[in-house]
This record gives structure tokens, sequence and C-alpha cells, in this order.
């Protein structure tokens, strides 16, 4: 078994707890998936602390709209696509909708990276990116998400998602090539 399947399988067990009022079940929800929302969003918002706050309020609701998740789907695309919502609706308030030259320097602060290993390049191959490319492949890549989930997420067809991931992921190789790094 895979370990996204089995945190998928951990995270729906827990949201029906949540249902049922189990006081344990949304601090199990935060451990699992708080790393994973907080560099999603981070990733979009390009701020930490605005990152953290979104990423709190997220889980607020989470826990305010329990009663709206329909146990057995999927519940890391359920989260993300409430993540994805709160961020936009976050941004458009704060009528920050810059969405063009997002850095993902999350991977940086990240604990199973060095403080020594030098992403700079990764980083220049993720700004090469459009918006949609950089959402497919950080839900993908960091967040988890099987292409099926994140088509969910960012309401696109399955074969789309497919297709913007393959076409981000030369995308990224090529830029890595101009730089040297491959």
């Amino acid at each position: 078994m895979s370990s996204s399947w089995i945190d998928q399988v951990k995270l729906d067990h827990y949201l029906k707890k949540l249902q049922q009022n189990d006081p344990k079940a949304l601090a199990e929800i935060y451990q699992t998936m708080y790393p994973m929302v907080f560099h999603y969003t981070f990733s979009l918002v390009r701020n930490y602390e605005e990152a953290e706050d979104i990423t709190q309020e997220v889980f607020l609701r989470i826990n305010r709209y329990k009663h709206k998740y329909k146990v057995g789907t999927s519940a890391k695309a359920w989260i993300y696509k409430m993540t994805k919502n709160l961020i936009y609706t976050t941004m458009k308030k704060k009528k920050e909708i810059a969405y063009e030259k997002e850095k993902l320097e999350y991977l940086i602060d990240q604990q199973a990276i060095l403080p020594t290993t030098d992403l700079s390049f990764v980083k220049e191959a993720l700004d090469c990116l459009n918006e949609t490319e950089r959402q497919v492949v950080t839900l993908h890549l960091y967040g988890g998400l099987k292409h099926y989930e994140t088509a969910q997420v960012l309401n696109i067809p399955y074969e789309k998602v497919r297709s913007i991931y393959t076409y981000a992921l030369r995308k990224m190789e090529k830029q890595l090539k101009k730089g040297a790094f491959l």
C-alpha cells in the first residue's frame, strides 16, 4: 500500500470522527495536513505570515464545514479545494491578484533539505511556469495529490492536468539545462 493511500484513508477516518464531534480528530487532521497545506498556500501568497494565517483559517473551516465532507471521497482534494478558495478570496479582498511572478521559496525552508544546499536552480525552474502549471506541479509533487485529485481542486479536466504536468516538467527540464544544472 502506498503512503498516499494510507494518508487518504487516515484523513477520511479522521474527517468522519470530526463529523461525530471527536475532539481529537481535528488535531490529527492538522498534524497530517498542516505542512502540505502551508506549502501550497505559501507558494501562492508568497508571504510567510499571511500563509500561516490562511493555513490556520483552513483548519477552522474544516471544522466549521465538516458536515459538507462526503465520507469516502478524496479528503485531500476537499481540503486543497477549500484552501485554494480561501486563498483566492483572501487575495481578491486585498486586491493582490498578481500570480505570474510568484516564487516557491518554501522549498528552502523544508526540513528535509540541508541549509547549505543551493536551491536557486529549483526556484528558477519553477519560475518558468505559469500559475496553473505551478499549481499542478506543486499539488502533485509536494501536496501528494494524484492527477484526478488535482483536477478536482483546480476544476479542470483530468486529461488537461496530465497534459499540463507533462508539459510543465519539460519546461522545467529545459530551464535547468539552460542553467547547466542537469
